[in-house]
C-alpha cells in the first residue's frame, strides 16, 4: 500500500445529515484510503473539534443548513489551519465555483461524481502532506545552518560564498588571508579583486564553466591588500546562503612545488587505473551534483548502465589479464565515441555508466545505437586472439521525483537487467510499468495496477444446456506481474479481502464490463454478464447506487448483468446480502451464489436471498469428473437446486466424456476450456455451438 492509504486521514464533514454523508466517505474507502471522520453540526462544535486535534481535510456541502459554508471557511482560516477544503454541489455551476474558490476552497466537486471526488481528496491530502514535510524540513534546516555557521566561522579553511560575484559572506580566516578586518568592507569586493590582473579571465571562466558543471577547481594567484600576491587553491561548490543560491569557494594557500603533485593525486583518485576512465567513486559524486542540477533547473537527465553481455565468454577465451587488456581497447573505443557533455566511467568489472545532460530519451538511445554497432563490428585483438563485444543498454531519467542520483542508476540497472532477459540491445526503465514496480506485494501490485489503468478483464462464454438464446459471459480479472506472467483472482483476492482495495477491484471491474456490454449491445447482442464482487462492496451502500448510473449513462437494462458472490460471503455477511440482493431487485439485477453446496445449510440461503444461478463448488466438479458419474448427493444437490428454480451452473469442463452425465442431471449452463479458455473480446460464437450439438 501507498503511504498515503496506510494511514487514516481525518476529515471534517458538513452535510445535512451525517446518513446523508456517508456515501461521501465511503466513496473515498474505496478508492483504497482509510478515513476517520467526524460529523460537524454547528460551528460552536467546528471551532472547538479544529483546536483539540490536528484534521487532514475538510468536506462541506455547500448549500447546506446545518452550518454556512463560508462560516466555516472562515473559522478555519481565522484560526491559521492547514487544512484543505473541498466544496460539494448537486450541480455543475460556474458562478457557485468561482465563489467558493474565491473563498478559499481548494476544490468543488459536484457530489455524485464520486470518482472525482475521491481524487480530489487523494490530490489534496498528498499537498498536504507535502507541506507538512517541508515545514518540517525547514525547522531541521534553519537547526542545520545555525551548526554550519559554528563551523564556518570556526574552520581553518578560508571559506566565502560568492553571488553573481560579490562577497555575500566569508568567515574570520578568510578575511584574515587576503587582509580584509571588516566583513564589510569585503562585501563590496568583487570576487575578481582578489586575484591578480593575470589571473582575473582565467577566474572568470572558472566560475562560468562550474556553473556549465564543467569545472570544481582552480589554481590561481590571490592579491593580499597591501598588494602582495601568493599562490592559491580554489575549490568551487554549490551552495545556499540566507536562502539565496551562491557558490562557495574554499581557498587554500598553494605551495608551488606541490601543485603538480595534487593535481596528480586529484587525477588518480579520479580515475579507473585500467580504462584510464572515471571511476565508480567519482562517477557517484557526479550523480549527486546531476541531481543536484535536475531540483535547480527542473530539466531531466539520463542515466545510462553499459554492460558487456559476452563478458563471461571473454573471460574464459582471454582469463583475467587478458579481459584487461580488452577493457582498455574498449574504453579508447568508447573515448572516441564519448557525448559531448556527458559523464563517463567504469562502474565495474563489466559495467560502465554515463550521465547525459539532456532529457532526450530518443537521441540518446539512438547514440548508443550507433556506439553499440560500431563496438559490434570492431574487432578487439588480446594475445593474438580476436574477440567481439556486445553491449546492453539500460536508460533511466533522472528527475526531481527521484530521491537521489544515485536511485536513476538502480533503475537504468533494472532496465539493463530486462534487456538481458528478453534478449534485448536496449531497455528503458519505465515508472508506470508494473514491471518496475519496487514493493513485491500483491497489495502494492493491484494498487499500482489499478492506479495505472494495468489490468485487463477476460470474457469465458457460459453454454446453456437447455436451449437459452440469450449469450452469458463470465467475466474474469487478470493482474500482470513483474515477469509479464498473469496472476489469477485465486491468487491475489484473499490477499485484499479485508483491505479498501477489495472494493476498488469491484468497481474498476464493473465498470469495464458494462462499458464493454454497452458496446457488444450496440452490435445487436443479447448478452448477460456475470461478475464477481467481494464482500466490500455487497457491505456497501454506494455501491448499488453507482451501479445504477453506470447502467442509465451507458443505457443498458439492469438483467444484463448478474453479481456473483461467494456461498461462504453470503453466509457470513447475510444481512449485508439480504439488504443487497433486495437493491438488485430493484434494479432488475440477478444474483448468483458461487462456490455452492459444501456448506449444511446453504439451501437456507433462498429464504433470504433471491437466487438466479447456482455455480457449484469446484470440489465437487473435481470428483464428478474422477468417477464419471454423479454421486447421489451431487444429484440430490441438483435437484433440490432446480425445485427452488435455480439454474445451476457446472465450471471447469475440460472434455466431453462428463456431458451427458450433466444432461441427466438437469444441469442448465456448463463453463470450461472444454468449450472456450477466456477471450479478450465478447467474440464467441455461440449459434455455432447449438448447431454442433444438434448435429
Amino acid at each position: 500500500m501507498s503511504t498515503s492509504s496506510s494511514r487514516a486521514i481525518r476529515i471534517l464533514l458538513i452535510h445535512d445529515t451525517q446518513n446523508e454523508a456517508e456515501p461521501v466517505t465511503n466513496a473515498i474507502r474505496n478508492s483504497g484510503q482509510a478515513v476517520r471522520s467526524h460529523f460537524i453540526a454547528s460551528l460552536e462544535e467546528l471551532n472547538k473539534v479544529i483546536e483539540e486535534q490536528t484534521w487532514d481535510l475538510m468536506l462541506a456541502k455547500l448549500n447546506t443548513a446545518t452550518i454556512d459554508a463560508t462560516e466555516a471557511v472562515a473559522a478555519i482560516q481565522r484560526d491559521g489551519m492547514d487544512i484543505p477544503m473541498i466544496g460539494l454541489i448537486e450541480a455543475y455551476n460556474d458562478d457557485i465555483i468561482a465563489s467558493a474558490l474565491d473563498m478559499g476552497m481548494a476544490d468543488v466537486v459536484v457530489e455524485s461524481s464520486l470518482q472525482h471526488l475521491a481524487q480530489a481528496v487523494k490530490r489534496e491530502v498528498a499537498s498536504l502532506k507535502a507541506r507538512r514535510d517541508l515545514r518540517s524540513q525547514s525547522v531541521s534546516l534553519r537547526e542545520t545552518e545555525k551548526r554550519c555557521q559554528l563551523l564556518l566561522e570556526s574552520s581553518v579553511d578560508a571559506i566565502s560564498y560568492v553571488h553573481e560575484g560579490m562577497h555575500i559572506y566569508a568567515n574570520p580566516n578568510y578575511m584574515e588571508l587576503f587582509g580584509y578586518l571588516d566583513i564589510e568592507d569585503l562585501q563590496c569586493t568583487p570576487i575578481m579583486d582578489l586575484v591578480t590582473s593575470s589571473a582575473v579571465n582565467e577566474l572568470r571562466e572558472a566560475l562560468k564553466g562550474f556553473k556549465d558543471g564543467k569545472l570544481q577547481h582552480l589554481n590561481s594567484i590571490g592579491l593580499h591588500a597591501d598588494g602582495s600576491a601568493f599562490d592559491i587553491h580554489m575549490a568551487f561548490s554549490a551552495a545556499s546562503y540566507e536562502g539565496e543560491r551562491c557558490t562557495q569557494i574554499i581557498i587554500r594557500k598553494q605551495e608551488s612545488s606541490n601543485e603538480a603533485l595534487e593535481e596528480k593525486i586529484r587525477e588518480i583518485s579520479s580515475q579507473d587505473p585500467i580504462t584510464g576512465l572515471f571511476n565508480k567513486s567519482y562517477f557517484n559524486e557526479q550523480l549527486d551534483k546531476a541531481y543536484e542540477q535536475v531540483l535547480i533547473q527542473a530539466k531531466r537527465q539520463i542515466v545510462v548502465h553499459i554492460g558487456i553481455a559476452n563478458f563471461a565468454d571473454i573471460k574464459t577465451t582471454v582469463g583475467i589479464a587478458g579481459t584487461d587488456l580488452l577493457l582498455e581497447q574498449l574504453a579508447e573505443q568508447l573515448r572516441a565515441k564519448a557525448l559531448p557533455g556527458g559523464v563517463f566511467a567504469r562502474y565495474s568489472d563489466d559495467m560502465f555508466a554515463m550521465i547525459a545532460p539532456t532529457s532526450d530519451l530518443e537521441a540518446i538511445q539512438h547514440y548508443w545505437q550507433v556506439v553499440q554497432k560500431a563496438i559490434a563490428e570492431h574487432l578487439f585483438e588480446v594475445d593474438g586472439k580476436t574477440l567481439t563485444v556486445s553491449l546492453i543498454c539500460g536508460f533511466a531519467h533522472m528527475d526531481e521525483a527521484g530521491k537521489a542520483g544515485n536511485e536513476a542508476l538502480v533503475q537504468a540497472d533494472q532496465a539493463y537487467n530486462s534487456a538481458v532477459k528478453q534478449h534485448k540491445t536496449q531497455a528503458y526503465f519505465d515508472k508506470s510499468d508494473i514491471a518496475n514496480l519496487a514493493d513485491n506485494s500483491i497489495l502494492a501490485k493491484l494498487e499500482h495496477a489499478l492506479d495505472h489503468d494495468k489490468m485487463r478483464i477476460q470474457f469465458q462464454p457460459i453454454m446453456s444446456l437447455r436451449g437459452d438464446n440469450r449469450e452469458h459471459y463470465d467475466i474474469l480479472v487478470r493482474l500482470q506481474d513483474k515477469d509479464g506472467s498473469e496472476i489469477v483472482p485465486d491468487d491475489f483476492l484473499p490477499s485484499i479481502e479485508n483491505s479498501e482495495l477489495s472494493g476498488k477491484l469491484d468497481r474498476w471491474v464493473v465498470a469495464r464490463s458494462i462499458t464493454a456490454l454497452s458496446e457488444h449491445h450496440k452490435r445487436g447482442h443479447d448478452t448477460q454478464l456475470m461478475i464477481h464482487l467481494t464482500a466490500a462492496s455487497i457491505q456497501d451502500p454506494t455501491f448499488l447506487p453507482w451501479v445504477n448510473s453506470q447502467l442509465r449513462n451507458s443505457k443498458l437494462p439492469g438483467d444484463g448483468i448478474c453479481f456473483q458472490i461467494t456461498e461462504n460471503v453470503a453466509h457470513r455477511y447475510l444481512k449485508a446480502a439480504k439488504a443487497f440482493s433486495k437493491g438488485l431487485g430493484l434494479l432488475k439485477c440477478q444474483l448468483s451464489v458461487n462456490q455452492f453446496g459444501l456448506a449444511e445449510n446453504g439451501f437456507a440461503l433462498t429464504q433470504h436471498l433471491d437466487i438466479s444461478y447456482a455455480r457449484i463448488h469446484d470440489n465437487l466438479v473435481t470428483e464428478l469428473v474422477a468417477k464419471g458419474q454423479a454421486s447421489e448427493e451431487l444429484a440430490d444437490l441438483f435437484a433440490e437446486i432446480h425445485k427452488h428454480d435455480i439454474n445451476s451452473i457446472v465450471p471447469k469442463i475440460e472434455h466431453s466424456e462428463i456431458l451427458a452425465a450433466l444432461w441427466e442431471l438437469g444441469v442448465n449452463y456448463i463453463q470450461g476450456y472444454y468449450l472456450q479458455a477466456p477471450l479478450d473480446d465478447m467474440d464467441y460464437s455461440f449459434d455455432s455451438d447449438e448447431d454442433d450439438d444438434a448435429t
